[in-house]
């Protein structure tokens, strides 16, 4: 596993509680995304977060989401709980069999590691690089 040891299930969810999620698969990949839209969604120089099989989540409670268009043109659906606000996952369009959970929504967030920093072309200007980390100009893939 290319990322930090989880114990599965791998459970978190908002600020409130209303939302709540179970994973029972390990994540598959994990990263820190510095691209400008999750700049601007956090309010935060840049999102952690892991990616788990979409088929191995249940999230109970009540969402919003809200959609926009990648940079590769496949559109991007974040879930947020409808109560507090708290950014719980996005998925993208281009790979609908994995969900992004972010980390900080994580009961365990202690257990994030990324594995990769993306989209640093977009990243702050004050925000500096482990160089042990493989970072990305945008998405690799």
């Amino acid at each position: 596993m290319p990322t930090a040891e989880f114990n599965v299930p791998i459970e978190g969810g908002c600020t409130c509680g209303a939302v709540r999620y179970v994973s029972t698969a390990a994540p598959v990949w994990s990263a820190n995304c510095h691209c400008h839209a999750c700049q601007a969604g956090s309010g935060a120089p840049f999102v952690s977060a892991i990616s788990v099989p979409a088929n191995a989540i249940t999230v109970t409670g009540e969402r919003v989401e809200f959609q926009r268009m990648s940079e590769s043109g496949n559109g991007v659906t974040t879930a947020l709980c409808a109560r507090c606000g708290t950014r719980i996952h996005a998925q993208s369009q281009g790979n609908t069999a994995l969900l992004n959970l972010f980390a900080s929504t994580l009961d365990q967030p202690e257990a994030f590691t990324p594995i990769s920093n993306v989209y640093v072309s977009e990243k702050a200007h004050w925000v500096t690089l482990d160089p042990d980390i493989p970072a990305f100009e945008k998405m690799p893939g």
